[in-house]
């Protein structure tokens, strides 16, 4: 009898707990001293290399960080400590310094002091070394930051070739031969990634286009532009970075990759290229 009573008294005890909840609070995390409940106002997000600025705009808001149209706008914005020379000629002023990582924000953040967490880590992740690297290639950190966002995107499937399509890319820059990159990702940026923005029509051809999609191509497209494109066309990481300023030693100036994107051909020649190209089964 005594036992079927405690039990009982026991029950009332788990009820009373339970009805002492707010709704969506759960059992509370018990302590000989009181119930307490630990409510988490932090969010960790993870962002792959190789995002654009309007990418990581719009993860930050799915995780209630901030907003993306105010994060955008701070993005267009100076940045002390950043000199970029052609700002009139970027679609997005700081792309390529927002530094893709994983990070800890506070729910419903002020966008600046987010911003601020990703410059403070590129500045902590561009070493006086990879300045001095590029300033000994005879180019500016901006410079090779836009190089660099060039290669991490072609190199997405496998960011060991970097170095490789690096080379390919200093190899046509010193070259009065190949005034052109002619990288196609560069075009993907203004024609896919901020395609709808820009108000970009698949169905035409670029005379057709309106004023804005036209000015961009001809900035950043490097089929248009002669040399590097206006600025980034994407947030690099670190190894994409180190290659651009220290691109292996190699006489390649052509690569293409095959339909996966995984296998990598490079060549000196034109008719060595397309050999690969048929290798590959693209032409």
């Amino acid at each position: 009898m005594k036992k079927t009573i405690s039990a009982i008294i026991c029950c009332i005890l788990v009820l009373l707990t339970f009805s002492a909840c707010d709704a969506g609070e759960g059992i509370p995390f018990l302590t000989t001293k009181s119930s307490t409940t630990t409510v988490k106002n932090t969010v960790t997000v993870t962002f792959p290399e190789g995002f654009t600025i309007v990418d990581i705009a719009e993860r930050l808001a799915e995780n209630n960080v901030c907003s993306k149209t105010e994060f955008l706008e701070i993005c267009n914005q100076p940045y002390e400590g950043i000199e970029i020379e052609n700002a009139e000629d970027r679609i997005y002023l700081l792309e390529g310094y927002v530094f893709p990582d994983t990070y800890e924000f506070y729910f419903n953040s002020d966008p600046k002091a987010v911003l601020d967490k990703f410059i403070d880590n590129y500045n902590k992740k561009i070493t006086p070394e990879i300045k001095a690297k590029a300033e000994a290639l005879g180019y500016t950190m901006d410079e090779m930051l836009t190089l660099a966002s060039i290669i991490q995107k072609e190199c997405d499937k496998d960011i060991a070739e970097c170095a490789a399509v690096s080379s390919v890319f200093h190899n046509r820059l010193k070259s009065p031969s190949f005034p052109l990159l002619q990288s196609d990702v560069t075009t993907f940026y203004i024609t896919q990634k901020l395609g709808e923005q820009l108000g970009y029509n698949k169905e035409v051809k670029l005379d057709g286009q309106n004023d804005t999609v036209k000015k961009y191509m001809d900035l950043y497209s490097t089929y248009y532009c002669k040399g590097l494109p206006a600025g980034p066309i994407c947030n690099p990481g670190k190894k994409a970075i180190v290659a651009a300023v220290s691109p292996a030693d190699t006489d390649y100036y052509y690569f293409l990759t095959d339909p996966t994107g995984e296998d990598f051909y490079y060549a000196s020649t034109l008719s060595q290229h397309q050999k690969n190209g048929r290798d590959a089964g693209l032409f």
